[in-house]
């Protein structure tokens, strides 16, 4: 079965796991916000490369597996 890459759509053999991050930079008339996106995704290098994200740690469960 091929991944693809769930932010460009390019299908991968290595897609990372990361969290989405939106960073909005500080204006005159508000501060510097930074947002992180609970739901992982499965990205591609390049995406990564361009975009901010937080890398989900190997430890974490995934939202379809079971904690603990």
């Amino acid at each position: 079965m091929e991944r693809a890459c769930e932010n460009c759509a390019v299908v991968d053999d290595e897609l990372v796991l990361v969290r989405r991050v939106y960073v909005t930079p500080e204006s005159w008339d508000r501060p510097a916000s930074y947002q992180v996106v609970d739901e992982p995704e499965l990205w591609c290098i390049s995406c990564c490369s361009q975009y901010p994200y937080e890398l989900v740690e190997d430890d974490e469960p995934a939202d379809d597996e079971p904690a603990g």
